[in-house]
């Protein structure tokens, strides 16, 4: 018995240490082997059974082999790349929700600030004359205003660079049985319209402090801020905020685990909780429609004033990244959502439901519209 329990324990550090010397790059497959050949040094002990006996000796062997990794996956290593994948590709949302939310926030405060006159000489930021573009340039870097939003974006960066880094070593995941291997195709397409999302963040973040940087030089009485320009942006972040909240909140009542994996609701009404992705077509155009109709406004005071509102082209070309920066986003997400259904559609389900689900998301329903 003692030399079997020092077997035993002998065989245990063996395991967990070949474990924890891992290939960080492929750690699952690491894990994998170091279990198995755990599994396999563990079953040979010899138990003294006979040779008619051989058939269910090596049924306990499986099962020992499979209790054994179950173990170490679920209990000392739960985090497996695929896990990280389908937790991260959610996360991404909630991550984004919030900077659309803060960049909603800082583009409305904007509007509140007044000309340089009334700041402090270190908060004085002159516009060269020479480099009309200077601003979007140089001048923005010596704004602070958007510290938080900064902040913010990089919690969206490091959520997806995660992903990224394990949806190779998740694809080569086996399953066991106990969960459905990856969608390839729909998790890279998913995990590109997010890279999008984030350069556009980026610039967005650009946009903003050079608005502001342009409001600092601004006098009070310029026709430009009558227009309420940050005001408008700040708008339509609100709405792409808002509607990104219902679609994270589509996702944690159909995906509770925090996972997007096969759970307790149906595949259809999963399908019918990321179709609300489908909304952020409507967005974009509402933003459209809004700066359509502040341009009208802008072209109805030079009617009436006889005169030019005067941008810089600077202020102008600003205006137009941080609208274009904002559309690009809205119109990723609807991307995202597209995605997210050709992923779904790969889970296990009765092909009766499965084409039923195909004809019934033939047609887009937009409001009383059908299109």
């Amino acid at each position: 018995i003692i030399g079997s329990v020092g077997r035993l324990v002998a065989l245990t550090v063996f395991t967990f240490a070949a474990v924890f010397l891992t290939n960080h790059n492929r750690p699952y497959a690491s894990r994998y082997a170091a279990t198995s050949v755990g599994s396999i040094l563990y079953g040979s002990f010899d138990n003294g059974v006979a040779v008619n006996d051989y058939v269910p000796v090596r049924v306990m062997l499986i099962f020992v082999g499979v209790f054994t990794f179950l173990f170490v996956e679920i209990i000392v290593l739960p985090k497996s790349s695929r896990t990280i994948v389908q937790a991260q590709s959610l996360q991404f949302f909630e991550d984004l929700e919030n900077f659309l939310f803060g960049a909603s926030k800082v583009c409305q405060s904007i509007s509140s600030i007044h000309s340089s006159s009334s700041n402090t000489e270190e908060d004085n930021i002159i516009v060269s004359e020479d480099d009309p573009l200077w601003m979007l340039r140089e001048g923005q870097k010596k704004i602070t205003l958007t510290d938080e939003l900064s902040a913010s974006a990089k919690t969206v960066a490091k959520t997806l660079a995660l992903a990224k880094s394990e949806l190779r070593p998740s694809i080569a995941e086996p399953s066991l049985g106990l969960n459905v291997s990856l969608n390839v195709h729909g998790y890279e397409s998913l995990l590109m319209e997010q890279s999008r999302i984030l350069c556009q963040l980026d610039l967005l973040i650009t946009t903003i402090k050079s608005l502001a940087g342009y409001h600092i030089q601004l006098p009070e009485d310029h026709p430009v801020r009558s227009l309420h320009w940050p005001a408008l942006l700040s708008a339509g972040l609100l709405q792409m905020a808002q509607q990104l909240s219902e679609c994270a909140d589509k996702l944690r009542h159909v995906f509770p685990h925090g996972l997007c994996r096969p759970g307790t609701c149906e595949v259809s009404h999963i399908i019918r909780g990321i179709a609300v992705f489908r909304n952020f077509e409507d967005v974009v155009l509402a933003i459209l429609s809004d700066v359509a109709d502040r341009h009208s406004t802008y072209l109805s005071t030079i009617r009436s004033s006889g005169g030019e509102v005067r941008y810089t082209p600077g202020f102008r070309l600003t205006l137009a990244l941080a609208v274009s920066a904002i559309l690009t986003i809205g119109k990723s997400l609807n991307h995202c959502g597209q995605h997210l259904e050709t992923i779904t559609q790969s889970f296990p389900v009765e092909e009766s439901k499965l084409e039923a689900l195909k004809h019934e998301n033939a047609t887009i329903h937009m409001g009383d519209e059908e299109r």
